[in-house]
């Protein structure tokens, strides 16, 4: 299963009326396609006014032609990307993601995610995969929240990503703050030197909003 990612920053002034536009382009989305596009406010490791939609596939294929089929035969959606771009204080950026292992059930989109995500150089993505899975593994022990691992080639070559599942903001807290001040997960941080040094390393806090 593949993950698809959007990234879009609203230009100063247009946070509720773009927010407005891109809940109603997103819904249309939706209910006019087989795809279910989830919306995202940025909270915390985004530039003020970040959002991104997701959604799951099993073939970029079939979503590209999907996509591509509303574009050419449907104006009024058309016409809702063209509203909610005029918002936007640049071009969306797209990432599609493999989703190579997870831990718990993230069978449900949660109301809050955490992502941490970095590259590496090629000969080092394997050990790093490996790393990310068995934090996972670890991290989940202690916090509890669902994670899966995911790796893009496209897009963004060579990154690795955690996404944490949570229910509230509070929970988010509670549980990284139980994270950060387990000695293992330290230990698992400092082991990282041996696979070698992470480049534009990110971290976030994203909010459901529809």
């Amino acid at each position: 299963m593949k993950m698809f990612n959007r990234l879009m920053t609203l230009k100063p002034g247009s946070l509720v009326e773009g927010t407005e536009a891109m809940v109603d382009a997103v819904t249309h989305i939706n209910a006019n396609t087989s795809y279910d596009f989830t919306l995202w406010q940025s909270l915390l490791g985004g530039p003020i006014g970040s959002f991104g939609v997701s959604t799951m596939v099993r073939s970029y294929g079939d979503y590209t032609d999907e996509v591509a089929r509303l574009y050419a035969e449907d104006e009024a959606y058309v016409a809702k990307v063209d509203a909610g771009g005029a918002h936007l204080a640049g071009n969306p950026e797209d990432s599609l993601w493999n989703i190579v292992h997870a831990v718990g059930d993230m069978s449900e989109v949660p109301n809050v995610m955490s992502n941490v995500m970095w590259q590496m150089n090629p000969p080092e993505v394997a050990p790093s995969i490996a790393w990310a899975i068995e934090l996972a593994t670890y991290v989940n022990g202690i916090g509890g929240a669902p994670v899966s691992v995911s790796f893009s080639q496209w897009g963004l070559p060579n990154y690795i990503r955690l996404l944490w599942a949570y229910e509230s903001v509070a929970a988010f807290d509670e549980a990284t703050t139980a994270v950060q001040g387990d000695p293992g997960f330290v230990e698992r941080l400092a082991a990282t030197a041996e696979i070698g040094t992470p480049r534009d390393m990110q971290t976030g806090l994203i909010r459901r909003v529809l």
